[in-house]
């Protein structure tokens, strides 16, 4: 079905997300910074929703739902994973970027997919809004941390 391989789509981009967060997780571990690891372990928890509802939706059309990246996602991570980020506020910079990132692609994936089902489209506009929020936490975070 042509809506459930455009919601995986969309969920391997969720998936990149989650990868690229988990970077940024490793990266706060080396500089053993207990509120970065908290925020960062926040941010993960709401990737973790967008995920399961993405799979539900999916599941719910008697589909499977993907566990894995686009070669795009792969490359993405692997460019990441090759930042030198050492230390907190690059993390953070970076993790706006990779946001913003996120909601843009999205947004694209509304505008592509107008024909999506109003559930399915407020399922995505969930997602792009809680980008929004990250990205809120992650600024407040450096305001508290370095300003």
């Amino acid at each position: 079905m042509e809506k459930t391989n455009e919601l995986n789509k969309f969920l391997s981009y969720v998936h990149m997300g989650t990868s690229i967060y988990r970077i940024y997780y490793e990266h706060a571990e080396k500089l053993k910074n207990k509120k970065l690891l908290k925020l960062i372990t926040d941010i993960l928890e709401i990737f973790k929703t967008h995920e399961e509802k993405i799979t539900k939706l999916i599941n719910e059309e008697d589909e499977e739902a993907t566990n894995s990246l686009t070669a795009a996602g792969i490359m993405g991570v692997t460019m990441e994973k090759l930042k030198m980020v050492d230390n907190e506020f690059s993390i953070c910079t970076n993790a706006i970027k990779a946001t913003y990132m996120g909601m843009i692609s999205a947004l694209k994936f509304l505008n592509e997919n107008k024909k999506m089902h109003t559930s399915i489209k407020g399922a995505i506009i969930i997602v792009i809004d809680d980008y929004e929020r990250i990205v809120k936490m992650i600024k407040d975070f450096i305001i508290d941390e370095y300003c």
